[in-house]
């Protein structure tokens, strides 16, 4: 029996959704917390390019902190996170702060994202020639939490 024929659309799915997970580690990846985020980054050729296309496998650079993306030029970056933490009361706080190339910081109103729910980050574009920007998640102490930078 079976489906026959390649990968089901259910585990492509899946698969997205393990490659998108991000647990807290510190370096030694000792967990850190018991949140768990999916991190969703997709470029758009313009605003009325719903589906856009999905940054994964070689375009992503995962550290334990850190996440780098190369995206192209001139397109919409858009990215969502949701919190996939499984304990119903997870409640993932965090400031979404914009840094720019020289390291400077635009924080934007906190977040609270309950278990399931899903936050999408202004989108950004870059031109051809943009230097790496990234969105920070930071705490309520100003800390880095998890650091999403965007590369051409």
């Amino acid at each position: 029996g079976g489906r026959g024929g390649g990968q089901s659309k259910e585990k492509q799915t899946i698969n997205a959704v393990v490659e998108d997970m991000h647990r807290f580690c510190n370096t030694s990846g000792i967990w850190t917390s018991a949140w768990v985020l999916q991190v969703t980054v997709k470029q758009h050729d313009d605003a009325d390019d719903d589906d856009g296309t999905l940054i994964s496998g070689s375009k992503v650079q995962k550290a334990h902190d850190s996440r780098r993306y190369t995206v192209d030029a001139d397109q919409l970056i858009k990215v969502t996170v949701k919190n996939l933490s499984q304990k119903a009361n997870s409640i993932i706080k965090f400031i979404p702060t914009y840094r720019d190339e020289n390291g400077d910081e635009e924080p934007s109103d906190a977040v609270e994202l309950k278990s399931g729910e899903v936050h999408e980050f202004e989108p950004l574009r870059k031109n051809q020639g943009d230097e790496e920007d990234s969105w920070v998640l930071k705490d309520e102490n100003g800390k880095d939490i998890l650091t999403l930078h965007f590369a051409l």
